[in-house]
């Protein structure tokens, strides 16, 4: 697809390219153990057809460089694939819970979490084609 400089296209991102500064190694090293939950729970969820969308504040570090700790990890999916992920990643090993039923389940093991976020917390807005 070409697209000219004045393009209310040009400024869509089909990708994120993460530079991996001497910074960032060191904070991927020190949290390896979350960072291998988080990646393996995604590829259970890849390899069970289970679209997601990664969230919170992993992606506002990638588009924005904005750092921040955070204790979870945020994962978008359809209403309807909720339960599935949920069963695949109980089938790995996870505890699951649907905290709030019109809006969000946690998924953990030990001190690692991943949020599955379905729909806004008012419950009305949900993760739909749009959002992906």
């Amino acid at each position: 697809m070409d697209v000219s400089p004045g393009d209310a296209h040009a400024s869509r991102l089909d990708c994120v390219i993460m530079v991996m500064t001497p910074k960032r190694a060191a904070a991927a090293k020190a949290k390896g153990g979350r960072d291998s939950f988080h990646r393996k729970s995604m590829a259970a969820l890849q390899n069970a057809n289970v679209p997601f969308l990664i969230g919170g504040a992993y992606v506002v570090e990638a588009y924005a460089g904005v750092s921040r700790r955070s204790k979870d990890f945020d994962l978008y999916v359809r209403p309807h694939h909720v339960d599935v992920a949920m069963d695949t990643l109980a089938r790995a090993g996870c505890k699951t819970e649907k905290t709030f039923p019109h809006w969000l389940a946690k998924v953990g093991r030990g001190r690692d979490h991943i949020d599955l976020i379905f729909r806004a917390g008012n419950g009305l807005c949900e993760a739909d084609d749009s959002w992906f």
